[in-house]
């Protein structure tokens, strides 16, 4: 209860969308569209030592 009499508590927001037992939740649109991105990109890139066609060996 709010020290202020006159104060009123924030309305309740009433909303069906209850995830049930054992159901997985739903994805968001940003996580879904980002695991597709992920899965659509073929072989990883080559390292940078690849591409730049360095040796590890010291100067």
């Amino acid at each position: 209860m709010p020290k202020n009499q006159f104060q009123r508590p924030a309305p309740v927001k009433h909303t069906n969308q209850v995830p049930r037992h054992g159901k997985p939740l739903p994805q968001r649109k940003v996580e879904a569209r980002s695991k597709v991105a992920t899965e659509r990109d073929g072989a990883p890139l080559p390292s940078l030592h690849a591409l730049l066609g360095r040796t590890t060996s010291s100067p």
